[in-house]
């Protein structure tokens, strides 16, 4: 911590006799600002001045004789923080839409870098997707993962077995060739078919090929609830193992106790995550502040092997009168697990969109099927997502607190009117309007560096996170009293409020609260591109 504060001061001396020194105008000079510099330290009131895409002087202007272009005044009263980074999201279709690609529900609520490819579905190739990024233009800075869906899917389609040993090097090859292309690590998501038909050794050999890179692990793990015999903790444990054998970096993407079965486990996990960094295993986590978790309908309420082949073998499935029967058997566990038929919400169902909204509990009724029957009906119709209420506050709670949870939102690039979970819109103000100001779970300083340098440090990123001279211009001004999201599960597609100005590489992007529409975020390219 001293050795930190060290360089933070000599960072802050340096800054200052480099404005100093030149007596041409910086671009843009906030002055008056209450700063959180993202590294966790209190506030403090400074002026930070910013030229081209870089910040170039953190501390008293009027002392140094700094002139601006452009001065803004914050009144003593605004706070001046680094830009945030959510290191998981599912924005990649969204950054490659012409629509979209401004990514405004994020920027928004203070995000100014995503990362996606999540959960082990990324786009392909990686690097012709970051060169489209960079060539057309994106709203905030976007970083990718390789997925381990992706590749598995390319090599095996989704057979439900191990791979051969040459099978397994061309998937190996797969994710050589994502890293030399710029991702930042390997995604998993082993709750999810066909990724859910791997064994823990076939990941390791995976991850030890994105460590040769330098990159980092990313998972969503292979049960959050009580599906597998271990459990979540036993997930928790795999997710450790591969890290301890890969030797590289592990972070547990939203990390949650999903329901009644495991409620109450937080402080346990918390203390095994715990005893593997102590044994120098680099295990970190993120999280999202909802008690409902969102996912794809299938993900939720069928069993995996009714999934294996795709969707056209899933609807023969439904018709075979033995499978039919075994499914009417197994289905209702599942929706136990989710937290029973009145906590599954239909997000969206563009076969019948009356159904946005409600329950499966309301749509049986409704109907007049047994739930289980209600869900093979629904999915003859179309595939959907669903909200599931099955998230105990005091296990949300317990992993906030920890110093190695960062804020993502495992949402997704969206619009007004669109079907979606409302963290889209909502996660980095809901964490600041609830979680700091209302139940004062955490300090606003804690939950700064949560979504900024902490994220920053996780990816590897150097050069945002922290305000300080020579970073990236990555920047947001929010009014504390007024920070909210609006945003619902029935009306989820409602920006936040509270953000005033959000600038990406010295570019305003929201400028007094309205959106600028600049296209100012670049394509970002891992460690072995760097």
């Amino acid at each position: 911590m001293l050795r930190r504060a060290f360089i933070i001061v000599l960072a802050l001396g340096l800054s200052a006799s480099c404005a100093a020194q030149t007596s041409a105008p910086v671009d843009v000079l906030f002055v008056h600002a209450r700063l959180l510099d993202g590294a966790g330290n209190p506030w403090r009131h400074a002026d930070v001045a910013v030229q081209g895409d870089r910040i170039v002087f953190v501390g008293d202007a009027a002392a140094a004789r700094i002139k601006a272009r452009e001065t803004i005044d914050l009144h003593g009263t605004l706070y001046l923080a680094p830009g945030f980074i959510d290191l998981h999201t599912h924005c990649a279709a969204g950054l490659s839409s012409p629509q979209l690609k401004e990514n405004l529900n994020y920027l928004m609520q203070g995000v100014t870098t995503v990362m996606t490819g999540n959960d082990g579905n990324s786009p392909w190739p990686i690097g012709a997707t970051l060169d489209s990024w960079q060539k057309n233009g994106i709203g905030t800075n976007a970083m990718l993962f390789v997925g381990f869906g992706t590749v598995r899917e390319q090599v095996l389609n989704r057979a439900n077995r191990a791979p051969h040993p040459d099978e397994l090097r061309r998937e190996q090859d797969l994710i050589r060739r994502g890293m030399r292309e710029g991702a930042f690590g390997l995604s998993t998501g082993l709750f999810y078919v066909p990724q859910s038909f791997s064994e823990t050794a076939e990941v390791i050999a995976l991850a030890k090929v994105a460590a040769e890179f330098g990159g980092i692990y990313d998972s969503h793990l292979r049960d959050e609830d009580s599906y597998t015999p271990g459990g979540v903790k036993g997930a928790v444990a795999e997710a450790i193992e591969i890290g301890r054998q890969a030797h590289l970096p592990i972070m547990i993407s939203h990390i949650k106790a999903l329901g009644k079965d495991v409620w109450g486990q937080a402080p346990q996990i918390v203390a095994m995550i715990n005893a593997a960094r102590a044994e120098g295993i680099n295990v970190v986590a993120n999280q999202y502040p909802y008690e409902a978790s969102g996912t794809a309908f299938e993900a939720a309420v069928l069993p995996n092997w009714a999934a294996e082949g795709g969707r056209a073998e899933m609807l023969e499935r439904f018709k075979d009168p033995a499978q039919r029967a075994r499914l009417l058997q197994e289905i209702p566990v599942l929706i136990e697990k989710r937290g029973g038929p009145a906590s599954l919400v239909l997000i969206g169902y563009k076969p019948d969109p009356t159904l946005r909204g409600k329950s499966l509990e309301e749509i049986a009724r409704m109907w007049n099927l047994a739930p289980a029957e209600a869900v093979l009906r629904i999915l003859q119709g179309g595939s959907t997502s669903v909200v599931s209420h099955n998230m105990s506050e005091a296990d949300i709670r317990e992993f906030m607190k920890q110093d190695w949870t960062a804020t993502a939102s495992d949402g997704n690039t969206a619009a007004p009117g669109d079907l979606v979970h409302p963290r889209s819109f909502g996660t980095f103000v809901v964490k600041i309007q609830n979680y700091v100001n209302q139940q004062h779970v955490i300090t606003l300083p804690f939950a700064i560096r949560a979504a900024t340098s902490l994220p920053a440090a996780i990816a590897g990123l150097n050069d945002r996170g922290i305000v300080r001279a020579g970073n990236y211009a990555d920047l947001v001004v929010f009014d504390l009293a007024t920070v909210e999201s609006p945003a619902t599960y029935i009306n989820p597609s409602q920006y936040a409020r509270g953000f005033l100005d959000v600038m990406v590489n010295g570019k305003f992007a929201v400028r007094d609260g309205h959106a600028t529409h600049v296209l100012a975020g670049r394509a970002l390219r891992g460690p072995a591109v760097k």
